[in-house]
Order: structure tokens, then sequence, then C-alpha cells
């Protein structure tokens, strides 16, 4: 009984009238908050028109001249070698294994498919 009476109380009570001040501090803040919006809103209108434009444009790196590569390929490693590693730069291709007890790096171009060297590895012992 007493929330009814309550709640009908506070319906029928006269909204609070703000002071010139606050008036004016509301009506700045609402100028404000439009004003991030449209900021928010062209942003993400840039982000968007410049995504658009890098993805249709022509790309900006040309492809490399030359660099065709043989499709079947062999490297000629030691009986029994196991590959430890591969490296690729460019045209060139790293690969180290390891064989009986001894390890090396032989160095492949991928463009002629021939070996440009191979260079053995040797470990120190441990002391």
């Amino acid at each position: 009984m007493q929330a009814e009476a309550m709640t009908a109380t506070q319906a029928t009570e006269p909204a609070t009238v703000l002071s010139g001040a606050d008036v004016r501090l509301q009506r700045n803040l609402k100028i404000v908050v439009i004003a991030l919006a449209v900021l928010i809103l062209a942003g993400l209108a840039t982000i968007v028109g410049r995504a658009i434009y890098l993805a249709s444009g022509a790309p900006t790196q040309p492809a490399a001249p030359g660099l065709a590569v043989k499709p079947e390929q062999s490297l000629g490693l030691p009986a029994g070698a196991q590959v430890r590693s591969m490296s690729l730069s460019g045209n060139w291709l790293a690969v180290h294994y390891e064989a009986a007890g001894t390890e090396g790096i032989a160095v492949l171009d991928l463009q002629t498919g021939q070996t440009i060297t191979s260079v053995g590895i040797k470990r120190a012992p441990a002391n």
C-alpha cells in the first residue's frame, strides 16, 4: 500500500527545474557528443575508403622477373643423411644435414638446380 502511494506521489511531482547554467551545460554536452560521433563516423569512413582504395589498386611490388623455379630438383647429400633444417633466401635454399656423425650445410640454387656450395661443420670436443 505504501509503495503504491509513493509511486503516485512521485508521478505527480513536478519535474526538476534546471538553472540557466545547467541548461547551457547540458546543451554544450549534447554538442560535444554529436561532434565526437561525427568524428568517429568520419574516421570510420576514411578507414573503409582507404581499405577499398588499396584493395582495388594495382600491386605496388611488381613480380620479380626471372625467378622461375625448376619443378623438380635434387640435392646430393651423403648416404644416410638426415635433414636437420632448411632456410630459403631469394632463390637459394640452405639445407643443414647430419650424416654418419658429420654435419654440413649444402646450398642449392633453385633457379638453376645446381649445388652452389657444401660446407662441413666440425664441432669442438666438449671440455
